[in-house]
């Protein structure tokens, strides 16, 4: 199933009840089309001279995936693991440090769920995630001979390109534009990153478009398929 609102205010309320002891303010709740998260809690807060700061409550649920109930509801109550924590004023030793996993444990065991510190897509997951895109994506070959790939954001890939033009463990750097929906499982990065691809990955890249970066009138450099003539 994917996330609705209706899902996630009922089931909401019920962990609240159930789990929580009905101490967390209702939130302002929110869907996602967003492929790097599943779920997210959020504080937004406003501030003046006149009065004290004050608090709005955000808690997100991406709809991209075709999840099953119990894994969406894990999620939610991951979520709610953080709003709880922050509601208490309780400070961790990180984001997901040493209360945050010992209330995920006590959770777990007491109410038969499988909460994770982070939820990974399995193939299926991912493969619900149909819609194709066109994809930026950096390929380096590493001086061990891995190859390694990102998927680049468009405002970013210049800075990215000169990182990994400085980085002493890259061989090989090739930029490739690509179409399809392999690349929807890597988020677009905003700083110089590098992961593992496998088979299928390599060959979606090889049937993309090879760019080049060019110099062009006015001192300026562009990203284009290679081999273009630019007059």
């Amino acid at each position: 199933m994917r996330a609705t609102i209706e899902f996630l205010e009922d089931r909401f309320h019920r962990f609240n009840r159930d789990i929580f002891g009905n101490v967390l303010p209702k939130p302002h709740m929110h869907l996602t089309q967003a492929r790097s998260f599943m779920g997210q809690f959020k504080v937004e807060c406003q501030s003046s001279l006149l009065r004290k700061t004050k608090e709005t409550y955000h808690l997100t649920l991406s709809c991209r995936y075709d999840l099953d109930e119990a894994t969406l509801e894990d999620v939610l109550i991951h979520e709610m693991i953080h709003y709880i924590i922050h509601c208490k004023k309780i400070k961790d030793t990180s984001s997901h440090g040493r209360h945050f996993r010992e209330l995920m444990t006590k959770i777990n065991r007491s109410f038969g769920r499988n909460i994770t510190v982070s939820h990974r897509c399995s193939k299926t997951e991912l493969e619900s995630d149909a819609e194709k895109a066109h994809s930026i994506v950096c390929l380096c070959t590493m001086t061990d001979g891995r190859k390694l790939v990102c998927r680049v954001s468009q405002s970013k890939v210049f800075e990215i390109h000169r990182a990994f033009q400085e980085w002493d463990k890259v061989e090989k750097e090739e930029w490739y534009w690509v179409y399809g929906n392999y690349f929807n499982r890597y988020r677009r990065v905003l700083t110089p990153r590098l992961f593992s691809v496998d088979n299928e990955g390599l060959s979606n890249i090889a049937s993309g478009t090879l760019l080049e970066f060019a110099e062009v009138s006015g001192g300026r450099t562009i990203l284009r398929p290679a081999g273009r003539i630019v007059r």
